[in-house]
């Protein structure tokens, strides 16, 4: 197409639209052109290129005007303004704790009640680096959690107001600080575990810096203090604590289920037992080869948080537990930890070893493989187990109650029986008698003197009884050669027609013991 002929086109179309009203310009400054930008909704169609206006068919909503600043200034409380003015200077140099510590300072008194909700995602945060609606929300947050609610939050919340306590900031004395830092633990431990994984660490780290009682609330450090401090456990809480650290554990045991009582009392037996063989005999710590040995670290204290420290503590010991002392010097701390590493292998190894020989000694169905341990252990736990029984029985033998009156007689009877079994010294020896005067029957009782009980038992037999009943020795008997079993058969042959039982029986060591139920007759018999 010929230019001119295009030139005349669009001269002619230019003059049937209408011509807008411009203001003039100014005679020293030409004037500008706004422009805008339109977004094109759809292909631009032939009725669209002939510049006739179309429709898209979208629907536009209502949409808030922006505040200004100045509006956005009135909405934001006139101290969080000052407190973002404060500086964070130390000396010659910025610093971050320094300027978490005085904003922290400057603003622990302060109470909001803001209606929005911002959450926090940061992971250290500070006031510095929090939008407004940031600090409006925790501000509310804490200023109800003071008033003893318990709002919903969010980690770096927790994890500022923690700050705060360890900077005391918003509290008067340590006492006061630590006890808020258990009680967040104790409120939001559970929802929140890894703040509750920083306050194990840190309330650690408070009670040294800041001299305060220690309050041990990890489960496994207060089994190792268990394990240590052995002396001050009953045996139910020293087997849980065992227990926990074990990789056998115990209390899943058939055997315990059924002897729940002796089980944690072996346990406990056992392990005093064996610290002692490890003393003597090996030179060594039982605790520690169970427990693990003694180290000592660098340490960074309150890691992890904001910690301004005005003054730096130059020299200081503590020891916060029997497991944990912290050192410092010059400025550079250290922690020792004895028992820091439990083995739960050998843990495993003790435990099912006292399980295994006690299946064995109460003829347990089901039996298992003892652990492995070092030579000799095996032995003293078993060894314990037999001497826990032997005194269990020795302490549940029946116990003779006796007036002074009973005594009396009683003893009266056993002093004139001593004398007829004691012959005096110048007595003639005896000659053997003949064949035909013989007694007929060695073991025949003998006739009771006018003093001695109506009883179908000879006098040595009837002395064993009356000791038996006193709780008097009846070592003169052995001394004076009678045999303390023949004289055991012959009080329950002789006793049988009276009782049609035996009255006597025999412990573990072979003695002779009285059946309790038998105790009260056969005292009224020798008193009668």
């Amino acid at each position: 197409m010929d230019i001119l002929k295009l030139l005349g086109r669009l001269l002619g179309a230019a003059a049937e639209q209408p011509v807008p009203q411009r203001k003039p310009s100014s005679p020293h400054k030409p004037a500008k052109r706004k422009t805008t930008t339109r977004r094109r909704t759809s292909a631009p169609t032939s009725r669209q290129r002939q510049g006739r206006a179309v429709t898209t068919g979208q629907v536009y909503g209502e949409e808030p005007i922006l505040r200004t600043g100045a509006q956005l200034l009135m909405q934001t409380p006139a101290m969080i303004r000052q407190m973002r003015t404060l500086s964070g200077m130390q000396g010659q140099q910025r610093s971050m704790e320094a300027l978490f510590y005085r904003q922290g300072k400057f603003m622990e008194a302060f109470t909001d009640d803001f209606t929005g909700n911002a959450p926090c995602k940061r992971t250290t945060p500070m006031y510095y680096n929090l939008r407004d609606d940031e600090l409006r929300t925790y501000f509310t947050w804490r200023t109800r959690y003071r008033q003893g609610m318990l709002p919903a939050t969010d980690s770096g919340y927790l994890m500022l107001y923690c700050c705060e306590l360890i900077n005391q900031i918003g509290v008067r004395t340590p006492e006061e600080g630590y006890a808020q830092l258990g009680r967040v633990l104790d409120d939001y431990g559970e929802s929140h575990p890894d703040i509750r994984r920083y306050l194990l660490k840190w309330m650690s780290d408070y009670a040294a810096y800041y001299d305060q009682p220690f309050r041990c609330d990890d489960e496994r450090t207060a089994a190792n203090l268990a394990m240590l401090r052995h002396t001050h456990q009953t045996p139910e809480n020293f087997l849980l604590a065992t227990d926990l650290l074990s990789k056998y554990h115990i209390l899943t045991s058939k055997l315990y289920l059924a002897y729940p009582k002796e089980t944690a009392d072996l346990v406990l037996a056992s392990y005093r037992a064996l610290l002692l063989h490890y003393a003597e005999t090996k030179g060594a710590s039982f605790p520690a080869y169970l427990l693990g040995g003694q180290t000592r670290a660098q340490h960074v204290m309150f890691e992890g948080a904001v910690f301004y420290e005005p003054s730096r503590v130059m020299r200081k010991t503590v020891r916060i537990s029997p497991i944990c002392v912290y050192y410092c010097y010059g400025g550079t701390w250290a922690v020792e930890h004895s028992c820091a590493e439990p083995n739960g292998e050998r843990i495993g190894a003790f435990l099912r070893t006292v399980d295994s020989l006690l299946r064995e000694h109460l003829k347990f169905k089901g039996k298992i493989k003892p652990g492995e341990l070092p030579e000799g252990d095996a032995d003293v736990i078993a060894a314990t187990i037999r001497r826990y029984y032997a005194e269990l029985a020795k302490k549940n033998a029946p116990v003779i109650t006796l007036d002074s009156d009973e005594l009396a007689r009683i003893r009266a009877a056993a002093a004139h029986t001593t004398d007829m079994l004691t012959l005096p010294e110048d007595i003639p020896e005896l000659q053997p008698a003949p064949a035909a005067e013989q007694p007929l029957s060695a073991a025949a009782p003998e006739e009771p003197s006018e003093d001695m009980p109506d009883l179908p038992l000879s006098t040595p037999a009837m002395a064993l009884l009356v000791c038996l009943l006193t709780g008097e020795s009846y070592q003169p008997l052995i001394d004076a050669g009678q045999m303390i079993s023949v004289l055991t058969d012959e009080i329950n042959e002789g006793m049988y027609e009276y009782f049609g039982d035996t009255v006597l029986e025999t412990d573990e060591t072979g003695a002779p013991v009285l059946v309790e139920d038998y105790i009260e007759e056969l005292k009224g018999m020798l008193e009668s």
